[in-house]
């Protein structure tokens, strides 16, 4: 009664039947799971220094004296929490200065919510300085004190004298008694709530025995934080060497493994089996150990176990790094690189590397939402896995500060690095140089290579499948993201000698040639395609500030573009025309694949030439299919020979066989393909030939996937 109706207004009847419309299609959608999610976006600002200084050296500043878009150097401010924290990508609440004003605190690398839950260091009363503050004005509109780095905030403790006397004695703040702290803390060991624990057990005890209990629970909770460096510190802290303890021993042992430190892990548990014979954990934990040592030392892998631990989530593989055949050196003209201490053959182990840092992101699983990295200064945007490395190797480096020089050693561009890593008795940790580092350096992977060939395996089969939909996949599965320390001074070559592979976070590298001693290793950093274009090539290389020269580049940036249309039109046809179940004709293939060679000029051996190496596989794949084993097979061999192999082999039924790899070419997805298709042509009229074929389709499908044993659970046909 008495409203005003507006049902026949033109511009709002827009707007309902907009709404409407809206609706309707939503309905459509009832019941469907949703995969695509908004991803949360992470923007990195213009980079700044993190404070070296120590506090004491820095100069109170209050909020109502800063200057918007401002890094205070030479000042610090003491604020009190106000509010209960929020987390979106950054943790955010509110907090004030001595003079009470409020304000807006964003603090960004900051554990993971499910690890530490921001509650546990953002308390209501607590005590924070933030050194060198930086004022800016949020995207949304309100100013806020911005922290980027760890270690530029410094929490206090309840008794800290820097406590400012009107915050000392405010109600509800946590009990300040050793005992209180102790109990709390122990309650928490219990409920395996580790970040309260770690921060109530922080505080030390009265007696040295309760100090020493007091070290023993925080070594736990620094385990369960991921914190084995941390977690070393506080147990040998906890340990008396006069007096033994089996608990002290044991989570040393632990800590030690987790770091790697294979060699003092063995000597610490016999330490523990010698003091505490009826130990039963130390000789399974011993026999653990012992494994690790024997793969660190000669390569040789369970992998089938390997695959099995692949199988959980995140994929973490209980395995040591092998490194023999390789070391970092100095490349003229790139920086370091990484070379071979001896000679290797074609398939061989060169590098099987746990991760530095890993973050596992199933973008195939509904409800996935992943992060975007979005870097203002770069204007350079990644999704995915490099998005939470991030926050992850921050506080990796923070809580284990002797990673720090041998990780800024990484390739950072021309980022500064730090020379100062400890400022107020804490590690001094600068976030713009990680995010500078993961840039450059970080990889993309899937679960298991194996299970992304056999994934591309299955849609190549596919006829309804295009390139698209293979590349769409890709990005999908390669979302994980890791930093692998050795295998990042691998310098790029689109051609290399080597590929890498990766089961969960073990990443493998393998020779794919013959490669002999003093070598430097290359591989692509973006996997070349057919038909790509010389400036697409460089393109897709300028984050790492380089133009490639390879014999691929130079090939492509001499082409005319005449010429690269014929060749791409001839591609086109004849990959179309092999597809065609009904109405293949041979000479019109032919007339194509002779315009596809007609593109290329110079003597061929050794030289990678991708679209008529497709080419051949296509034509090999259609005539064994038509039945004609002696023409599939010399396509076959053109293939090999157009990614750069020199090889030897007879055509099936030849009186004299022979099949004899002189040079490995480029070790290609659909190579160990090639050579099964060789086994078909030679199982009828050259059988002896039929194993060395099958033997160089495993060792070319072990630099695919990592290792050989698998191939024949892929390729179940054959």
């Amino acid at each position: 009664m008495d409203t005003i109706d507006v049902s026949d207004n033109g511009q709002l009847l827009t707007m309902l039947k907009r709404i409407e419309n809206f609706a309707n299609e939503a309905a459509k959608r009832k019941g469907q799971i949703v995969y695509d999610l908004p991803p949360a976006p992470i923007v990195i600002p213009e980079p700044y220094a993190p404070c070296t200084l120590p506090a004491q050296d820095l100069k109170p500043i209050t909020i109502s004296k800063m200057r918007l878009e401002t890094h205070h150097r030479g000042s610090k401010v003491q604020l009190r929490v106000l509010t209960p924290p929020d987390r979106i990508n950054a943790v955010m609440v509110i907090v004030e200065d001595e003079e009470e004003t409020a304000i807006l605190l964003q603090t960004y690398q900051q554990p993971q919510e499910e690890l530490v839950p921001c509650a546990e260091a953002f308390i209501p009363n607590r005590i924070c300085i933030i050194k060198e503050p930086f004022l800016k004005q949020t995207i949304d509109g309100p100013y806020s004190l911005r922290v980027d780095h760890p270690s530029d905030i410094i929490w206090l403790d309840e008794n800290d004298q820097r406590i400012p006397a009107k915050w000392r004695n405010i109600k509800n703040r946590i009990p300040n008694s050793s005992q209180g702290h102790r109990e709390q803390g122990n309650t928490c060991v219990t409920n395996k709530d580790w970040a309260a624990a770690h921060r109530l057990l922080i505080h030390t005890a009265k007696t040295p025995d309760e100090e020493q209990r007091a070290y023993l629970n925080r070594s736990l909770t620094n385990f369960k934080l991921n914190r084995p460096a941390k977690a070393l510190q506080d147990a040998a802290r906890g340990h008396d060497p006069e007096a033994p303890n089996d608990r002290a021993l044991f989570r040393e042992s632990r800590a030690l493994y987790e770091l790697g430190r294979f060699e003092e892990c063995v000597n610490k548990l016999q330490v523990l089996k010698n003091a505490f014979p009826d130990n039963e954990v130390a000789e399974l934990e011993l026999q653990r150990v012992h494994l690790r040592i024997y793969e660190q030392k000669t390569g040789r892998y369970d992998f089938k176990e390997m695959y099995e631990q692949a199988q959980a989530t995140p994929p973490l593989i209980d395995c040591a790094t092998y490194s023999c055949p390789v070391e970092i050196r100095k490349s003229p003209g790139r920086g370091n690189g990484l070379f071979t201490t001896r000679d290797v053959k074609a398939g061989e182990l060169l590098l099987c590397e746990k991760a530095f840092s890993y973050c596992y992101i199933d973008l195939k699983n509904p409800g996935t939402r992943a992060n975007v990295l979005m870097n203002l200064f770069t204007k350079k945007m990644t999704v995915g896995g490099s998005a939470y490395l991030l926050p992850q190797i921050v506080q990796k480096l923070y809580h284990d500060p002797q990673s720090i020089p041998m990780f800024q050693e990484l390739s950072h561009g021309k980022h500064k690095k730090l020379s100062v890593f400890e400022s107020d008795g804490l590690p001094v940790v600068d976030s713009f140089m990680v995010e500078k580092i993961i840039s450059i350096n970080a990889f993309g992977s899937p679960r298991t290579s194996r299970g992304f060939f056999n994934d591309t395996l299955v849609a190549a089969k596919n006829p309804s499948r295009d390139t698209k939909d293979i590349i769409d996949m890709k990005e999908t599965l390669f979302s994980t993201s890791g930093i692998w320390l050795l295998a990042s001074r691998i310098n790029h070559s689109c051609s290399g000698n080597c590929r890498r592979s990766f089961i969960g976070d073990m990443q493998i590298i393998r020779a794919t040639q013959d490669v002999a001693a003093g070598t430097e290793l290359l591989f692509f950093y973006h996997p070349p395609n057919a038909l790509e274009l010389y400036e697409e090539v460089q393109k897709k290389l300028q984050p790492w500030d380089f133009v490639c020269d390879c014999e691929m580049c130079k090939e492509r940036k001499k082409t005319p573009a005449s010429v690269l249309e014929r060749r791409e039109e001839c591609y086109k046809d004849l990959m179309d025309h092999t597809r065609d179940l009904t109405n293949f004709d041979a000479a019109k293939a032919n007339r194509l694949q002779r315009g596809v060679e007609k593109t290329y000029n110079g003597k061929p051996a050794k030289k990678v030439r991708m679209e008529l190496a497709e080419v051949y596989a296509a034509l090999g794949s259609r005539y064994r299919v038509d039945n004609k084993p002696a023409e599939s097979g010399k396509m076959i061999i053109k293939a090999l020979e157009a990614l750069g192999y020199i090889i030897i082999a007879s055509l099936p039924g030849d009186s004299r066989p022979r099949l004899e790899v002189k040079h490995w070419g480029m070790a290609e997805h659909y190579v160990p393909w090639l050579f099964l298709q060789l086994t078909v042509a030679y199982y009828v009229n050259n059988p002896q030939l039929y194993q060395k074929a099958r033997y160089c389709a495993q060792v070319s499908y072990s630099m695919i996937v990592g290792e050989g044993a698998s191939i024949w659970d892929v390729f179940t046909d054959w």
